[in-house]
């Protein structure tokens, strides 16, 4: 008795020991990040493929909105907004000031007046003044306002290229990802063609295709590797789009609003350096309301027969396969609001079930940037701003007050719809320490294990019987042997000479319930493992085939005995029509008995209701 005691003990406290230590270079990790964080990255992206955040698959969530800040807001509060919001980075307002004291910036540049550097430089210096942990992908807006140019003035467009030319300037020199142009008519129509200007329709395009490369290389000049995130592109323009597959635009565009802006477009592709990104912002997603609008609006950017391509000149359209992706406008007072065009409702009694459906389908549709845009809440202490704003804040439901105090919760939800693996892994880990974690896996450790078999004792550090609550399997020929380890890992599970086999378990399971699954591993000689989730009915029969989940092991932490364990794990959600949720523990490739495996902790947890009914 004794002795199961104090081997026990010895057992769970080399177990924890084996927790702590992973805890500790997690937190090294961390503090090395930290660490490296405190010097200021000021270096332009020299490779765009680099851009991407591997964390979260590639996407990245922008935040734009009525409390944009400009250069000097930004270094005295970017600690607290970066606390305070959960977005990889933010469009702010270049400014500058002349030498009379006069304001000069780019929401309102789109005119013939002229700027110099030197008013810039100390939005420089307040750029480089900080030390960004989260905010890596900022953009300079840059508006179409008051849009009063002349198509044929070449000097007025020189002069704003020149402008556009400055803010490219500063994003190179400060480390911003680039340049936001807003194209919507703030002031005049732009866009628009004008028949009294005294020019045609054709000639006014060819006009707006030079202009548009006047100012795409400006940008490019500055900023080779920029990337140009336009709150819209042709996507403004999609109805006429669909109308005119396999025939010219032209006629359809004559009237259009933003009639000229594809040729405007089509400039800024003639410009565009290969290693430059456009992403169409598609500020239409505001108003999209299931996976399947947004997946939709994806494709007809990016299709060779889409809407978008549809209105690009063919001779740049083999470009625009390359070089543009596709994005999306979030609004997120589609949510706040109680009533009227701008409105969704809750879904299932829940206004954050709703935007996290729908912020996670822009999320899965988007090709890297959703940008999420809100007016009349806040994410940080509101800029200094005039009478006009303060006035229509007012009239507002969320009345300028903190997005968290206006919907609770929402915070929370944008972290779920952003980067879902890591959002489940820090409420885990917060559950865990206090001590409220329910582990659904059935002997998770691989410590329960037979001493006898039909009567005889069974003995040894390793035993030749399945780890029991778990179901075998083999393909046809693979003729290895799964077994209980008491050597590896304080307990474990073991395939030996495994060509391609699995263990398994099943869990009753709802749909639309949301489950994190996780387990470690080792490897010795060849194969390969992974952690697959599988769907079944109550009969047993395999379904939804197409919602099956894999998570690859990758390297972890290595112990002081010298073993090498890799870790693997995701979140996954019940589709529907689906009874239960099927872990299997695959291995494949062993090819001799000297090929072996383990695999131990596996946890499976049912997360919280993420959001419950308002």
């Amino acid at each position: 008795m004794m002795k199961n005691i104090w081997s026990n003990c010895w057992k769970w406290g080399r177990r924890f020991t084996r927790r702590i230590l992973g805890f500790c270079l997690i937190l090294c990790a961390v503090l090395v990040s930290a660490s490296e964080g405190n010097s200021v990255n000021t270096d332009p992206v020299k490779d765009n493929s680099k851009i991407l955040n591997r964390q979260n698959g590639g996407k990245l969530f922008i935040e734009l909105g009525w409390d944009i800040p400009d250069t000097s807001f930004l270094r005295s509060n970017y600690v607290e907004m970066e606390s305070a919001a959960p977005f990889d980075g933010v469009i702010y307002r270049l400014s500058g000031k002349d030498e009379e004291g006069g304001i000069h910036h780019t929401e309102w540049a789109w005119d013939k007046s002229k700027w110099k550097w030197e008013w810039f430089i100390p939005a420089v210096e307040d750029l480089k003044s900080c030390r960004f942990q989260k905010f890596h992908h900022n953009f300079i807006r840059f508006n179409a306002s008051p849009g009063n140019l002349n198509w044929d003035d070449d000097e007025g467009w020189s002069a704003l290229a020149d402008k556009v030319g400055i803010a490219a300037r500063v994003a190179f020199q400060t480390g911003s990802r680039g340049i936001a142009p807003d194209f919507e008519s703030y002031g005049e129509k732009q866009f628009c063609w004008k028949p009294e200007k005294g020019l045609s329709f054709a000639e006014t395009c060819k006009l707006a295709r030079k202009q548009g490369a006047r100012f795409m290389k400006a940008i490019a000049s500055e900023y080779p590797s920029a990337v140009v995130m336009p709150l819209w592109m042709n996507s403004i323009n999609f109805q006429i789009g669909e109308l005119c597959a396999g025939k010219s635009p032209e006629r359809f565009l004559q009237g259009a609003h933003y009639g000229l802006l594809p040729s405007f477009i089509d400039g800024m592709l003639d410009a565009a350096l290969p290693e430059m990104i456009l992403v169409d912002g598609c500020e239409n997603g505001y108003y999209m309301n299931s996976r399947e609008e947004y997946l939709a609006a994806a494709h007809q950017m990016r299709s060779w027969n889409g809407a978008a391509m549809n209105l690009v000149a063919p001779e740049n359209r083999e470009k625009y396969r390359r070089q543009v992706q596709a994005g999306f406008g979030f609004y997120l007072d589609m949510y706040l609001n109680e009533g009227g065009v701008f409105y969704f409702p809750p879904l299932e009694g829940s206004r954050l079930k709703r935007l996290y459906r729908n912020l996670s389908a822009a999320r899965e549709a988007a090709d890297q940037y959703v940008w999420v845009y809100g007016e009349q809440s806040r994410w940080w202490p509101m800029p200094p701003y005039d009478g006009w704003m303060e006035s229509k804040i007012s009239e507002t439901i969320g009345k300028g007050r903190p997005w968290e105090e206006a919907l609770p919760g929402v915070t929370r939800a944008i972290e779920w719809a952003k980067d879902p693996q890591t959002a489940a892994r820090q409420e885990i880990s917060q559950a865990r320490g206090k001590g409220t974690l329910i582990n659904l896996a059935q002997n998770p450790c691989f410590e329960d294990c037979p001493k006898e078999s039909d009567g005889k004792q069974l003995e040894g550090e390793v035993i030749d019987v399945v780890p029991p609550q778990y179901i075998p399997w083999q393909d046809t020929g693979s003729e290895g042997v799964f077994s209980c380890d008491f050597q590896v890992g304080e307990g474990s599970a073991r395939a030996a000479g495994v060509a391609r086999g699995t263990l398994m378990q099943r869990y009753p399971v709802k749909p639309g319930e949301t489950y994190y699954v996780e387990a470690q591993a080792m490897i010795q000689g060849s194969g390969a493992m992974d952690i697959m989730v599988r769907w079944q009915k109550k009969d047993y029969s395999w379904v939804r085939w197409h919602d099956d989940k894999t998570f690859v092991f990758e390297p972890g932490e290595r112990m002081e005995n010298g073993e090498n364990w890799e870790y693997a794990g995701g979140v996954v959600k019940v589709p529907e029509d689906v009874d239960l949720l099927i872990v299997l523990l695959n291995v494949n490739g062993q090819t001799t008995p000297q090929d072996r495996c383990w695999f131990d902790n596996l946890g499976v947890y049912k997360m919280t209701d993420i959001f419950p009914a308002d």
